[in-house]
């Protein structure tokens, strides 16, 4: 044939129709989908021997002719069956047929004689029986996009794309049901080679060997799918096809095909059969909420699983106030109570108790021991084989032992939720979430050391979640910077604070992170931003606390720190004596007895921040050693507050010219961080540390310990921000602060306000501060400043 001479409408395939004009068994299935040849090969193989092929549902006696009968099923049959006279007359039998299609009446035929096969394999075209009967283009097109599949033959010269979608609708898909065709659809997102499902015989075998080099084929198949799978749900199947999709575990699909057609009461219960409020886990954030969001009021003030739905995904993008609303307005104001909801012959459903707890988390509540002895008869209640149920309880219980900072009894709850999260296989989105706890605890501790696993085996669970999970990643990033910052590294920290922190605060926030982000984003403005941002960042990010008043106090407490740090210690103290915790405790309640006995979280960051003010004040009180002793004796201070504690004790005792003090309690702080691997609380006491370390008698001290030697080295890489290489440059503190303010724009007035320092003495620093620059206005001191790296 020659090169450019078209393909024929059919080839003759004299191997084949040897095959069966030789079989000794008897009977020969040509068993394969439509448009593999078969009626093709039957006739020819009839005309060799001069016979007709019967097309009838149940072939006659005259149609068997000279022991010869065959038979091509027709394509409308679902069983065909041969009778006993026909099947005692016929010597040799060839039945053409489909896989979907039965055949009867031959089993005693099939068992005495036996049977040959020609599946689809068999009759699709090879390169060797093709051999050059085709033009070489004409040939891979039939091999590389249709198969080998005979039915496409005359379309290698001309292809049609439509026409050929239209036969695969036709031809491969007419058989079909709802529930296999959208299996096969699932497939084709992502086909892989050799399926294995009931759809499977009415396919070309070659395309489901090697779905990837079939593009045509593929792309012809997934329009007929699509065309296929519409019409069924635009007629009186889409319930089935609803099922088909729930069964083939796609839910949300499901549910919003019967939400478009109005079949709402179906849609919740695939919700409640996909147990509602877990789905949301496995599921995308966003394709969740856009569908449980179209559920009408109706079905909300009705159906308990929709309502938890929907205020499940307003938790995870932040409207926690708007949760709070409707479960008041559905269920009751007394919902908003967790003792009323918990408690023994509540009114309320086992769902809605679970809500509760689910909600407890997203409060920034500290559980009083009346509210866990409610737990643990809540926990009674819980069904005993339901091991996800179980993990998400002892989930509730890590979040409120790492408030209560009862950080054992947290680590205990962390690791009877894995045990529960292996009994079900597993379930990466979850257990990532328990190994964040574990990264917040141990840093909010202070241990870095534990930490650091737990991150690692975070971002391994985080990674093999299959959904997007785009808030949760910032989670990550957020504690892997935190990570970074604790090993000298702020980069990170302040990368994540630029990039990321806007978009991490929008979202659902459990408060424990929420505290956890507080206390690193504002450290890292405050080391590496001028002091007139840091106002701004904190205020911005109280904008995102608006419906959450008790994160209020953390937020406070961060600016007065950055106060502290300016060496602005009255605004520092205004600040927190505006708190209402602080009024109720007057500076004289702060006694030394009263700090051994807190165990409140807020209470003692409250105290340690007030106590921060004292240490950094002209005249601290002379009970504030008693003070700093005694806080740091609680048994629910934190391994970081304890170091932060010695530290201040050792700057005082230095203070008093008491160098041996100001040395054991120094080399006590830096054998703790040294131990705990927790360097970022050197840096942030670093307006403490700093006049310690350029003390001689004290440096060179420390500098005969090795640990304590690399610990120093791990401080000096923390602290080289602009301010740190201004003072290495040759500027004094104040000056450093200066030249923070004049960058951020305060004329003379506000700088003497804000450094609680003489005008006069303002113009004397910034003099100075122009003549080691060698510039004469602030312009220019700005501009210098730059280019050296102090801003």
């Amino acid at each position: 044939m020659s090169p450019d001479a078209p393909p024929p409408e059919r080839i003759l395939r004299k191997p084949l129709v040897d095959r069966i004009l030789s079989d000794q068994t008897g009977t020969v299935f040509l068993r394969a989908p439509a448009g593999a040849g078969k009626s093709t090969l039957m006739r020819d193989a009839a005309d060799r021997l001069g016979t007709s092929v019967c097309a009838l549902h149940t072939p006659r006696e005259s149609d068997v002719q000279n022991g010869w009968l065959f038979w091509d099923v027709p394509g409308s049959a679902r069983t065909a069956r041969l009778s006993a006279q026909v099947a005692e007359t016929v010597e040799h039998l060839v039945i053409a047929h489909r896989p979907s299609q039965k055949i009867t009446g031959l089993a005693r035929r099939l068992l005495h004689g036996g049977t040959q096969t020609l599946d689809a394999r068999a009759l699709s075209f090879s390169a060797d029986e093709i051999g050059t009967r085709l033009p070489a283009p004409a040939m891979r097109r039939l091999l590389d996009d249709y198969a080998g599949w005979p039915a496409f033959l005359p379309l290698t010269a001309a292809p049609d794309p439509a026409l050929i979608a239209d036969y695969v609708g036709e031809t491969f898909l007419s058989q079909l049901s709802p529930a296999p065709t959208i299996r096969l659809s699932i497939w084709l997102e992502a086909p892989t080679p050799d399926p294995d499902d009931d759809w499977c015989d009415a396919l070309p075998p070659f395309l489901l060997s090697a779905p990837d080099t079939q593009s045509a084929l593929i792309g012809a198949l997934r329009t007929a799918v699509a065309a296929r799978l519409e019409a069924f749900s635009n007629s009186s199947a889409v319930t089935e096809v609803a099922t088909a999709l729930e069964a083939a575990h796609r839910p949300l699909a499901a549910m919003a095909l019967l939400l478009d057609h109005g079949h709402e009461a179906h849609a919740a219960q695939i919700l409640a059969h996909s147990r509602g409020l877990e789905l949301i886990y496995d599921s995308n954030l966003d394709e969740f909420s856009r569908i449980v969001l179209r559920f009408s009021p109706e079905v909300v003030a009705t159906n308990e699983t929709v309502l938890f739905a929907i205020t499940r995904t307003l938790m995870k993008q932040g409207e926690f106030q708007r949760v709070r609303q409707l479960v008041a307005k559905h269920l009751g104001s007394d919902y908003l109570d967790p003792l009323k909801v918990l408690s023994r012959g509540t009114r309320f459903s086992f769902a809605a108790r679970r809500f509760r707890l689910n909600m407890m988390i997203s409060e920034d509540m500290t559980p009083s021991d009346a509210m866990l002895q409610r737990l643990g008869e809540f926990m009674a209640d819980y069904p005993v084989g339901d091991d996800q149920k179980w993990a998400a309880f002892y989930n509730a219980l890590l979040e409120f032992e790492i408030r209560r900072r009862n950080f054992r009894e947290a680590e205990a709850a962390a690791a009877r939720a894995l045990i529960y999260f292996r009994k079900i296989g597993g379930h990466p989105l979850l257990e990532f979430f328990i190994h964040l706890h574990l990264i917040v605890l141990h840093l909010t501790n202070g241990d870095v050391r534990l930490a650091r696993p737990a991150a690692r085996i975070a971002r391994e669970k985080l990674q093999s979640v299959t959904h997007p999970v785009e808030q949760e990643f910032r989670m990550l990033h957020l504690a892997e910077a935190a990570l970074a910052y604790e090993d000298g590294q702020p980069q990170k920290l302040v990368a994540f604070v630029e990039q990321e922190f806007d978009a991490f605060a929008r979202a659902e926030i459990w408060p424990s992170l929420f505290h956890f982000a507080i206390q690193y984003a504002s450290q890292a403005v405050m080391d590496h931003y001028p002091a007139s941002i840091r106002p701004g960042f904190l205020d911005g990010l109280w904008l995102h606390l608006a419906e959450r008043m008790d994160l209020l106090q953390a937020v406070q407490i961060r600016t007065a720190t950055a106060y502290q740090n300016e060496g602005r210690i009255g605004e520092a103290t205004a600040t927190l004596q505006s708190l209402r915790a602080a009024q109720s405790v007057p500076p004289e309640a702060m006694t030394p007895d009263w700090l051994a006995q807190l165990n409140d979280r807020n209470t003692i960051t409250l105290a340690m921040a007030r106590l921060r003010c004292l240490v950094e004040s002209p005249a601290p009180g002379p009970d504030i050693d008693r003070q700093l002793a005694a806080l740091e004796s609680s048994p629910k201070a934190t391994l970081r507050e304890t170091v932060s504690l010695k530290i201040w004790r050792a700057h005082l005792a230095h203070k008093r010219r008491d160098t041996a003090a100001a040395r054991s309690q120094l080399q006590a702080a830096l054998l703790s961080a040294s131990r705990l691997g927790c360097f970022g609380v050197l840096s942030e006491q670093r307006i403490f540390l700093a006049p310690l370390l350029r003390e001689t008698r004290i440096r060179q001290h420390l500098d005969t310990a090795p640990d304590i030697r690399a610990t120093l080295s791990k401080y000096a890489e923390s602290i080289s921000t602009p301010k740190a290489k201004a003072r290495s440059g040759g500027l004094t503190e104040r000056e450093a602060q200066l030249l923070q303010l004049i960058a951020g724009g305060y004329p003379n007035k506000r700088i003497s306000q804000a450094l609680n320092i003489a005008q006069p003495t303002v113009k004397f620093h910034l003099s100075r501060l122009y003549a080691k620059l060698g510039v004469k206005k602030r312009s220019e001191a700005i501009q210098s400043a730059r280019a050296l790296g102090w801003l």
